[in-house]
């Protein structure tokens, strides 16, 4: 019966590498769903910024291992295609430009997480926990240009990617004209500081998470 049970357990770790997931979860998914190579970032407060260069169709994940801790973590998508600043590893080039899903996995046994508009929009973004119980969340706005009206404004790279700022966003003050743009879009992501009542979200530790550019 022993032996019967250990191959039982050795089959099951075998499907969870196979499909490249993780026994004890805590593995962050970077998915690009999108028609076009998406520059994707990642920053913690103890960790330089990571550089995922996924083609279209393309992944990366994250696996926070046994530790299963990702404190203040962000995964945005980089208009500029570089995420840290030259030489400063810990100085992102382009952050306050995108929109972001935040992360704080491992606390006290609790995940949290969101979308955030709170600087700006660039990039169609998901976050879906394979926990069934768990919420999943999306952001999505078509036409950037049509959409970015004042007092928000439209700024366009070089490269022609696009970024709706959120003027209001980091400002501290409640709901404003700018803000309930983004508010009305995105009713599940943070539009401004203290929008925490509808844009927070939580999970059990030890969830595998997928953030998807253009879901």
């Amino acid at each position: 019966m022993a032996n019967s049970v250990s191959v039982l357990a050795l089959a099951i770790a075998t499907i969870f590498l196979t499909y490249g997931g993780s026994v004890n979860g805590c593995v962050v998914n970077i998915q690009n769903n999108c028609p076009f190579q998406v520059t994707g970032c990642s920053q913690t407060q103890t960790q330089d910024i990571a550089q995922y260069n996924l083609a279209a169709g393309g992944s990366a994940a994250v696996d926070l291992g046994g530790a299963c801790s990702w404190p203040a973590a962000v995964v945005y998508a980089s208009v500029t295609g570089q995420c840290a600043v030259s030489g400063q590893p810990a100085a992102a080039t382009d952050r306050n430009l995108a929109n972001l899903a935040e992360f704080t996995i491992g606390a006290n046994g609790q995940d949290t997480y969101d979308l955030s508009n709170v600087n700006a929009y660039t990039i169609g973004l998901a976050i879906n926990p394979s926990n069934s119980g768990c919420t999943s969340i999306s952001c999505t706005i078509g036409d950037i240009s049509g959409f970015c009206q004042p007092p928000n404004q439209l700024v366009t790279q070089p490269s022609s990617s696009q970024s709706c700022i959120n003027t209001d966003g980091t400002n501290g003050l409640g709901p404003t004209d700018g803000t309930r743009q983004f508010k009305d879009a995105c009713p599940t992501s943070y539009s401004y500081n203290f929008d925490d009542l509808t844009s927070t979200f939580t999970c059990a530790t030890g969830t595998d998470y997928t953030v998807v550019f253009c879901p």
